[in-house]
């Protein structure tokens, strides 16, 4: 498909902010900018995030030695730009400044989206370029977070971190009375080495959204850094690239009745070859369901369920006399979501389990994992699109491999968070 990932991938972002610069004659023709910008002070305590080279499960975590820490920071400034070249036809770039980040400032979507005018019942809409497939209920908002809470659940977490397609996608909606149907499939490439993070550091909970060119750490163990290691990976991924040159693909199939409620199924597939290897990167065969349900049975009260699971392979067969995968791990999640919106303010509550089943060479990297969370969130409205957010977050896990490292494989993080996202 793309023998040159790096180039493909610049070509079409690239193509994608072009259309910001054309000249464009039609009346309706517009741009929308924003710039959203969300600073917060968190305390933290328990395992180093896996930021810092460790197995936390948080975005934010606590220091090895140390008991609670406190910071002010930065999480984000985005630039969201909207450029409607017709009515129908509108070109989209979000660009972050994230300081955890490996490239400090980076592309996080950039796409083309055509939706013309319905003639009848059936309406279609398309899209091309570097785009979230539509998978997180909780991701709704300005710069693909979320109106519940700060972090989303540990499935939109992952979705955040690794997946993002780079691709086209059709979508046909039918509407009737109070009816919605509607089926979407997608083609895509780039996303090769999707499955890393959930087989070598197992699920997150945070809020980081990972840029198009940016690389995310793993920490170091002993299958890849050690004398005797058997895996040629570093201690870094980078989740949009191209390794074996096959396209991958999704689809979709969502109903929704009114106001009320939704639900749908999501399927997909990035077809990787996992014994391609290059640019120090495995291609990852990786594939899952996702399929949610959503209810607003009062005014105001919306409740939200989502449940993910799949598996994902990487490497040949056969190595130690086994006939799997270097790492075959099978991973689900689901978690229930309540928020109920009073005026100005908002009150959220999520509880979540999440875990990673290892089918291969646990005597040598024991990959298994079992957790929960719950995390309670309260917003107010400031003016027209400002929001003061906090939110506790704690998270209960046992992982094996934390042994490796010199860790109780049992650990506990809590996070409370203060936000303030500001809108200009």
């Amino acid at each position: 498909m793309m023998e040159h990932g790096g180039c493909f991938i610049n070509w079409c972002i690239s193509a994608v902010l072009i259309g910001f610069t054309l000249p464009v004659y039609a009346q309706d023709s517009s741009l929308e900018v924003d710039i959203f910008a969300d600073a917060r002070v968190t305390v933290t305590s328990g395992e180093p995030t896996w930021f810092n080279d460790w197995l936390g499960k948080g975005r934010y975590g606590g220091e090895r030695d140390k008991g609670t820490d406190a910071e002010f920071r930065l999480a984000e400034v985005s630039l969201l730009a909207k450029y409607n070249l017709t009515w129908d036809l509108h070109a989209f770039a979000h660009v972050k400044y994230d300081p955890e980040q490996d490239k400090p400032a980076d592309v996080v979507e950039a796409y083309f989206s055509y939706e013309p005018v319905p003639k009848s019942a059936l309406r279609y809409s398309f899209k091309a370029g570097l785009y979230f497939p539509h998978i997180s209920r909780e991701n709704t908002g300005i710069a693909w977070t979320s109106p519940y809470t700060i972090t989303p659940s540990a499935a939109n977490s992952w979705v955040g971190e690794e997946i993002r397609a780079l691709g086209i996608e059709a979508k046909a909606e039918y509407r009737h009375e109070m009816h919605r149907l509607a089926f979407t499939v997608g083609i895509f490439g780039m996303n090769d080495p999707a499955g890393t993070l959930l087989a070598f550091r197992g699920w997150g909970i945070g809020d980081a959204k990972v840029g198009a060119f940016s690389q995310v750490p793993l920490v170091s163990l002993p299958v890849f850094t050690a004398e005797g290691g058997f895996i040629p990976q570093p201690t870094w991924v980078h989740p949009v690239r191209e390794i074996d040159g096959r396209p991958g693909y999704y689809m979709a199939a969502d109903w929704r009745y009114g106001r009320s409620v939704s639900v749908g199924v999501f399927y997909y597939d990035n077809r990787g070859d996992p014994e391609a290897f290059e640019h120090k990167q495995y291609a990852w065969d990786t594939r899952f369901w996702n399929a949610y349900i959503e209810a607003e049975p009062v005014k105001g009260l919306k409740l939200i369920s989502q449940y993910m699971f799949g598996r994902t392979e990487m490497g040949p067969k056969g190595w130690g006399g086994s006939d799997r995968r270097y790492l075959d791990v099978n991973f689900d999640t689901v978690y229930l979501l309540a928020s109920q919106e009073f005026g100005k303010y908002r009150i959220s509550g999520r509880g979540e389990w999440f875990g990673v089943e290892d089918n291969s060479l646990l005597s040598i990297d024991n990959n298994n994992e079992d957790g929960y969370a719950f995390t309670v969130a309260l917003s107010r409205k400031i003016g027209a699109r400002d929001i003061l957010m906090m939110e506790y977050l704690y998270i209960n896990s046992d992982r094996p491999a934390r042994a490796y490292i010199g860790f109780e494989p049992h650990q506990e993080n809590s996070l409370l968070q203060l936000s303030f996202r500001k809108v200009f």
